[in-house]
């Protein structure tokens, strides 16, 4: 699997959930003034940052897998396509 990719996609993808939070945040402010409603947009930056990384990283790590699931296949099919052509010719 290439690592690089797979960080790159997570940071992206943080990036782009703590930008999404931060929107989140100024479009649909609180109305409560609880000390525990204070300073909402960092937090729903931090929320929306761990979850982009989790689903970008994630998404690259099934996309890594099924590129190497699909190659093991086509060596396999090869494979195959040799033997069977091999036992014909002995035929």
């Amino acid at each position: 699997m290439n690592a690089k990719l797979i960080a790159f996609s997570g940071i992206v993808t943080a990036l782009l959930g703590a930008g999404i939070g931060f929107i989140i945040a100024y479009l649909l402010p609180s109305p409560y003034t609880s000390p525990i409603y204070k300073d909402l947009a960092a937090k729903y930056a931090i929320i929306g940052g761990a979850a982009g990384l989790l689903i970008g990283s994630s998404q690259e790590m099934v996309r890594e897998l099924k590129q190497e699931r699909d190659a093991e296949e086509e060596l396999l099919r090869d494979l195959d396509k040799a033997i069977r052509s091999s036992t014909n010719k002995e035929k």
